[in-house]
Order: C-alpha cells, then sequence, then structure tokens
C-alpha cells in the first residue's frame, strides 16, 4: 500500500477559513489523516510555506485536444497538474458529433481529472461555418440528450454560447434548445454571455436556478452594466433566483472595471475560472492561478477566492459526490499546494487594463487520486 506524507503544510477549511499546521496522510490514492503527526510514509513532501487546499476546479477551459483542432484546445495536463490544478472542466469544446471521442483524446491521455459540458451546437465538425450553433441544423438536441446516457460519469451539463460571434442571429433559439436540452438531461445549462445578439436579458431570463453564466463580468457593450453602470435587473433577478456567476476570464471575457462595479453593487463571483485555451496562455488568461490573483487584487478575500475554485465548482456541477470540493478523512486525495506571495505584481485583464497586486497565488503541486505532481508550467 504506497502511502505520502504532506509535511509542514497549513490545512485549510474551506468552510470556515480556518487553517492549521498539520501532516496529511495518504495511503492508495485516499487521505487517511488531516493530523497525521509523524507518521512513517513511503514518501514525504515538504509542504513548509504551503496551504494544503482541496485540489483546485477549473470550471470554464478547453481540452477536447483533438486532431480536427488545428488551434484553440489545450492538453488537460498543461492547464491541469502542471500548473497545480487537480482538475478541469472542459466548457462545450465537443458536441454531440465528437463527444465519443472525449475519452480518447482527453481521459487516456491525461493524469487531470476532467469532465465536460457538452455543446448544444457542433464544434469541432469542419466545414461547416457560422459558428457554433448559427443554424437549426448544427443544434443536437436529442443528441446532446442521448449523450448522457453513454457518458453520464463525467459530462456535467450542457453550454451554449449565446453571442452573435458563435451563433449569429439564431442565438436565442439556440439557447433555448440548450435549456431544454439541460431540462431533459437533468443537469445545469452553461450561458455563454457575449456580444448581442441576443441580448443579454433574453438568454438571463432562460436560467434556472443552479444554471451558470460564465463570461460574467466581460468588457463589452451590452453586458452586466447599463449605461448608468448600475446592475442590469436582469441579471440581479438572475442571481436573486439561484444563477451562478463564473469569471470565464478568456482572451476577451473579463473587464476588472465591470467586475469591481458589480461587486460593489453587491454582485457576486461564484466560481473562478479561465477559460484557458492556447490563445491566451501567453497573455491575458495565462492560468488559474493569476485569473485567482486578480480577483483577489480587486477585493475578494483569500477565503473567497479559495472556495471559487474548490468547494463552488464541487457542488455547482456534483464533483463534491466524486471526492472534489473538500478535504476529507477516507475521501480521494484531490488535494492542491499553494502559497501567497506578498509582493508587488502586475496583471492586466482581458480589456488591456493593468492593475498592481499586492499578493499573489503560486501553486506548488498538485495531488489526483494520492499521485502527486509538482507544478512545471509557468503562472
Amino acid at each position: 500500500m504506497a502511502s505520502t506524507l504532506i509535511s509542514g503544510g497549513s490545512v485549510v477549511d474551506v468552510d470556515t477559513g480556518r487553517v492549521a499546521r498539520a501532516n496529511v496522510l495518504i495511503r492508495n490514492g485516499r487521505i487517511t489523516s488531516l493530523d497525521a503527526g509523524e507518521a512513517p510514509a513511503d514518501r514525504t513532501i515538504d509542504a513548509n510555506g504551503s496551504f494544503v487546499a482541496p485540489g483546485f476546479i477549473d470550471l470554464h477551459t478547453h481540452v477536447f485536444d483533438h486532431p480536427l483542432f488545428e488551434t484553440g484546445r489545450v492538453p488537460a495536463d498543461r492547464i491541469g497538474v502542471q500548473q497545480g490544478v487537480a482538475c478541469v472542466v472542459d466548457a462545450g469544446s465537443s458536441g454531440a458529433g465528437t463527444i465519443d471521442a472525449f475519452p480518447e483524446f482527453v481521459h487516456r491521455k491525461q493524469a487531470t481529472k476532467a469532465y465536460a459540458f457538452i455543446n448544444i451546437g457542433s464544434p469541432g465538425l469542419p466545414n461547416l461555418g457560422g459558428g457554433h450553433a448559427s443554424r437549426p441544423e448544427l443544434c443536437d438536441l436529442p443528441g446532446v440528450v442521448e449523450a448522457f446516457d453513454r457518458h453520464g460519469d463525467w459530462l456535467v451539463g450542457v453550454k451554449v454560447l449565446a453571442s452573435a460571434s458563435h451563433t449569429g442571429s439564431f442565438g436565442l433559439e439556440a439557447a433555448k434548445l440548450a435549456r431544454k436540452a439541460a431540462e431533459l438531461a437533468g443537469k445545469p445549462l452553461m450561458l455563454h454571455v457575449g456580444n448581442a445578439p441576443p441580448l443579454i436579458d433574453d438568454v438571463l431570463d432562460l436560467l434556472r436556478p443552479g444554471d451558470i453564466a460564465t463570461h460574467i463580468y466581460h468588457g463589452k457593450v451590452g453586458g452586466v452594466l447599463t449605461r448608468g453602470n448600475k446592475i442590469l435587473p436582469a441579471y440581479r433577478a438572475a442571481i436573486e433566483r439561484g444563477v451562478i456567476a463564473d469569471i470565464g476570464h478568456g482572451r476577451s471575457s473579463f473587464s476588472f472595471r465591470v467586475c469591481e462595479t458589480a461587486l460593489a453593487q453587491g454582485m457576486p463571483v461564484h466560481t473562478i475560472s479561465s477559460d484557458l485555451h492556447r490563445g491566451n496562455l501567453e497573455r491575458y488568461g495565462v492560468s488559474l492561478a493569476r485569473t485567482m490573483t486578480k480577483l483577489r487584487a480587486i477585493g475578494l478575500s483569500a477565503q473567497e477566492v479559495l472556495r471559487a475554485v474548490t468547494i463552488a465548482p464541487a457542488t455547482t456541477i456534483g464533483l463534491h459526490d466524486k471526492g472534489f470540493g473538500r478535504l476529507v478523512v477516507d475521501g480521494p486525495a484531490h488535494i492542491t499546494l499553494y502559497r501567497e506571495r506578498n509582493e508587488p505584481h502586475e496583471l492586466e485583464d482581458a480589456e488591456g487594463e493593468k492593475r498592481m497586486a499586492q499578493v499573489s497565488y503560486e501553486t506548488t503541486g498538485a495531488f489526483v487520486d494520492g499521485i502527486y505532481h509538482e507544478r512545471t508550467a509557468r503562472l
């Protein structure tokens, strides 16, 4: 029985925010003790100066690394365990026509735990034109619903990109089809909030408690702020009925100004995600840790940031039943080790605006099913 001792780290309780220095013992892929003392182990990881937290979850990524995609997607490990992230969720890189290939091109090749939203449209199929779900024939309602019968263990919801860039003038109808697919599958809907049409008011009205609005604090005209910088009534109503506000930073979908203005008016950040793909690894997104640093810089507390990459995404898509979200004795050892660096650090949002952060997040490694992966990619 293989065993690992995480020695000298500060173990974080995501529910209370309490931190206690303790040794964590892992045996055969599961947490045996959260206060193990000097227990003997086959391997010891020195965590002095690091926090020991539930494995980080990036709720919005693009990791369906299929040869159909000449650009765009990245291997899950590149933005997962190589950046100290235990779990990534693909946000609709595959539709009904390509979803069966996901295990071959992701699960069988990557150590990072990977789950997925299935797109109501048909991304990945060549020579379609017009965007993901820009025409009725690209939206396969039966195919999406039936995919959950085959892949219900790792499909976590339905995705729709409700923006002119991806759905043209068919956006509202595509969103309605995605709403129906999520209802039939009994899963949440993730709604990409982008440039109109469709109008954000109309698509937000389709969301139900537990659904996810991603890219919610983008800087484009027609977002969650009115021209007077007040919160759009449809967005406030969505939050009040239980819709999840997800960052989905990406290359063009996060604005310091918009997010700060929304926070000042009582709006939340429920989940922090990167929307990482090949187009923003070098600038804008870069890593989940950097996205976390940006939210800390504009006012979220350390506990709020940590919950937004652990327990909040885990409960939103049902991963708490798979050992994510909390550190639990006898539960699977999905763990992230990270530090908080107290040094000035320049940040850039997706609008090109720059800010200085006084605290930055630095992951050092991640455990997935008790196997340790040292962080090797830049943050």
